[in-house]
């Protein structure tokens, strides 16, 4: 008995053992089989750097893609593929309107390559070329106004001759696929208030690049405003910190590693947050450093729609419509790489920098370069995007002039 047990263990072991082998792959590529044929009725609709080519594909089951070859730059050849589920493909990169040659190829789930297919493209204006720009003096700096309409990735190369050595040398490169905005420039401390000439121009990835303009400006003045006399001057219905440990004192401690300020999480937005300069300013701009704790920035309580106010007495109610706050500024507060939930690393290193705002004259604050004391920071909207949310701030500056 014990005899004809061993025997069906050792039968079912090696039944086990059997069906645990690897096994070949079963390969359903047909070396043998012939290339596909070409792709036939190809229609072509330029568009600005490119076209999108639509065709008819070949009836045969052993096509696997579409490639298209074309020439971008004199010796510089791109591809792009399109799979047997889609009769089109887009073609980009041409920085000219130039008339160019497109081959496109039928290739087999064996690599085997149809013969050409030549087709003729006319591509519109690039984006590249499409987006304007324009320099003007600005506190302690260059601004730079572009318009994106394509909404292109495109890198803005500012040069100067910030060393007085002659020449023109990149001394930033913003990166944005915003369709409209302005980049200043102020080197590490802002520049003094004298001639400097400037040039910027626009590329994209494909090594495009547009035309150069070049100008003298000469920046305006401003001084760093100091921060040891700010105080804090909370008024009713100012928005309160989450906890003893993230009061509004911390938005100025030039601490930029920790948390900074964090108000209650679901405060009713708008809010308010009222602090004391110590003393009489006329500002001409801040920089605001998002909170980082979980990465906090473009996200929860990173202020997105801000205003300041000023005064030089405030009202004890803490109303903003009391007559003595001075509307000075309206900002939004926009991720480089435009709308959507994803943060990419340019975003990061942007908000790392700090986030700078002028203020200028406009609708909102007819007067912004009044005389004042008093500050407050009204929160509109924030990253939550909800009617109640927290407000975090790593830190603030304001540059402007020391009224004596």
């Amino acid at each position: 008995m014990k005899s004809k047990i061993f025997m069906i263990i050792i039968f079912l072991v090696s039944v086990v053992w059997t069906g645990c082998k690897e096994e070949g792959r079963i390969d359903f590529i047909d070396d043998s089989a012939p290339a596909p044929g070409t792709v036939r009725n190809v229609k072509v609709r330029n568009t600005p750097g490119g076209a999108v080519l639509k065709y008819t594909l070949p009836v045969d089951k052993n096509l696997l893609y579409v490639r298209a070859e074309y020439e971008i730059h004199p010796g510089v050849m791109r591809e792009t593929k399109s799979s047997y589920f889609k009769d089109s493909l887009v073609l980009e990169g041409f920085g000219d309107t130039q008339r160019h040659a497109v081959a496109l190829y039928s290739v087999g789930k064996n690599e085997k390559t149809s013969d050409s297919t030549c087709v003729w493209i006319n591509p519109q204006t690039a984006p590249v070329h499409l987006a304007t720009k324009s320099m003007r003096a600005t506190f302690g700096g260059v601004a730079i106004d572009i318009e994106n309409p394509e909404k292109a990735n495109l890198a803005i190369v500012v040069m100067a001759d910030t060393a007085k050595l002659g020449y023109l040398s990149e001394v930033i490169t913003f990166y944005t696929d915003l369709p409209k905005g302005t980049f200043t420039y102020r080197g590490a401390d802002g520049l003094a208030p004298e001639e400097l000439e400037f040039s910027v121009f626009f590329r994209d990835r494909w090594e495009n690049y547009s035309d150069t303009i070049i100008a003298a400006v000469t920046p305006w003045f401003e001084e760093f405003i100091p921060k040891n006399t700010w105080k804090e001057y909370t008024l009713p219905g100012d928005h309160p910190p989450v906890s003893t440990n993230y009061f509004l004192g911390r938005i100025w401690d030039e601490n930029y590693v920790n948390d900074g300020f964090h108000g209650n999480e679901n405060f009713q937005i708008p809010s308010n947050l009222t602090w004391d300069l110590g003393q009489t300013v006329k500002l001409s701009r801040l920089k605001l450093w998002p909170r980082k704790n979980t990465d906090d920035r473009w996200r929860r309580g990173h202020p997105r729609i801000f205003e300041i106010w000023g005064s030089v007495l405030p009202g004890a109610g803490g109303d903003i419509d009391d007559g003595t706050w001075i509307p000075l500024g309206r900002f939004e507060s926009l991720k480089p790489s435009g709308n959507g939930t994803q943060i990419t690393q340019e975003d990061v290193d942007f908000a790392e920098a700090g986030i700078d705002f002028d203020f200028v004259v406009s609708d909102f604050a007819p007067n912004p370069y009044t005389p004042v004391q008093y500050i407050r920071f009204r929160t509109i909207s924030t990253y939550k995007n909800s009617a109640f949310s927290t407000v975090h701030i790593l830190e603030l500056s304001f540059w402007g002039e020391l009224i004596k």
